[in-house]
């Protein structure tokens, strides 16, 4: 990893400067911003718009983060502008323009970007990777850009306080550029805020500019009033479970008011709001036992399950946890293991990852709950062995663990499902 924009905008330049031939939608925050670029894709493409949509990371396949229309790129258009992207890559190298090989980041925003281009996008929606301001994202001209939150994360990377990492985020603003905020941290506010004053970029705030009222939970899923500046809607239903997902939904629709690019009337909200799909975030399978999985991997979003499962009532919960060792682990683990009446602890597949024995050292009150696993499928299915017909299995602290195990929990799903 090395932040920094010249890479980027070298390598763009020689390949024509792609992504400045379509709109954007750049989202950044700690947590939510996935969400709230599915939101707003659908949204879009409900509009009736062609959409560009680049998240990260994936969950199976690499091809997860580039999609156009709702379709993932395929490999074989993905391997042609990698073969692009690799000869500009040499030419820059070979004239000493730039200082190094691309990242893999910078590198799979590239093929984005083509892709979005060639495929002549009306519109892209592109979360920030990480951070913000030197984020490879942020060679883009945005028409509107939502900031969702700011809290604990990579603080090695960004700062070791809220105000310095909502200056690293707040980078994304741009001049006379909308952005739509969801943040409530005070310090972090104040930063938000002073960016954009400085930039001239008009400020939506959650809670002040525009106003969200959950008036209903259905299995898990708000239904939800919200007002704009633009229009009122009532009795929105939000695909996603979590009543948090009611916040990211306000957000996506507040940001896509602000790219005078929306169908006047209300349906595209409505309809997009509801089929929007963000896999392996409070998504339930119906597999051996019920699982549900959840890419968590940081404090705040770690509290958001734990509040989700004292909502739902859920009396017998069994983890599946796996992080990687540069996160807050012990706060993390501190607020969701007492739920749990197993845990099932798993190295990653990833280099990365925090040894399953690291965690348990640190969580030695639980060591009669605690169960170590050499591999994750090992782990899911000592989880669902110990876990009654009434329980539920949990798998989270990293989407890593999610990608891993999902393929897994969605084969037993279907194994299920077929008439015996």
């Amino acid at each position: 990893m090395h932040l920094g924009l010249h890479r980027m905008q070298a390598v763009m330049h020689v390949l024509g400067d792609p992504h400045r031939k379509f709109p954007v939608l750049h989202i950044a925050g700690t947590n939510g911003k996935g969400s709230v670029a599915a939101f707003s894709e659908s949204i879009l493409r409900h509009g009736g718009r062609r959409t560009g949509l680049y998240t990260s990371p994936h969950l199976v396949r690499i091809e997860e983060r580039i999609q156009v229309a709702g379709r993932l790129i395929s490999p074989p258009r993905f391997a042609s502008l990698i073969e692009r992207i690799r000869e500009a890559e040499a030419e820059l190298l070979e004239k000493d323009s730039i200082d190094r090989p691309l990242t893999f980041f910078e590198f799979i925003t590239a093929c984005a970007f083509l892709h979005f281009c060639d495929r002549r996008v009306d519109i892209a929606v592109i979360e920030v990777g990480l951070g913000g301001l030197l984020d490879a994202t942020n060679v883009v001209v945005p028409r509107a850009c939502v900031i969702t939150g700011i809290s604990w994360d990579h603080q090695n990377l960004l700062g070791h306080t809220l105000g310095a990492i909502a200056g690293e985020k707040a980078g994304i603003i741009k001049p006379g550029v909308p952005v739509v905020s969801g943040c409530r941290a005070g310090e972090a506010r104040r930063v938000i805020r002073g960016k954009a004053r400085e930039m001239g970029a008009p400020l939506l705030e959650l809670g002040r500019d525009f106003t969200m009222r959950v008036t209903a939970v259905r299995n898990g899923r708000p239904v939800i009033d919200l007002q704009t500046p633009g229009r009122t809607y009532r009795r929105l239903q939000v695909a996603l479970a979590g009543e948090h997902q009611a916040r990211n939904a306000a957000l996506a629709v507040a940001a896509t008011e602000q790219l005078e690019m929306l169908p006047a009337n209300a349906s595209a909200v409505r309809s997009g709001l509801v089929a929007a799909r963000w896999p392996g975030r409070l998504d339930q399978y119906d597999a051996q036992r019920r699982t549900l999985m959840e890419g968590a991997h940081n404090p705040e979003g770690i509290l958001l399950l734990r509040q989700f499962l004292r909502e739902r009532k859920e009396k017998e919960v069994h983890l599946v946890f796996g992080a990687v060792r540069d996160k807050d682990i012990r706060r993390m683990t501190a607020a969701l293991f007492p739920l749990a009446q197993s845990i099932h602890l798993t190295p990653l597949r990833n280099s990365r990852s925090a040894a399953a024995e690291d965690i348990a050292a640190i969580n030695s009150r639980f060591h009669k709950r605690i169960e170590l696993h050499p591999d994750s499928r090992s782990a899911l299915e000592a989880a669902w062995d110990r876990c009654s017909r009434k329980g539920l299995v949990v798998v989270t602290g990293s989407l890593y663990l999610v990608g891993e195990l999902l393929p897994v929990v969605q084969e037993s799903n279907r194994s299920l499902r077929i008439p015996r």
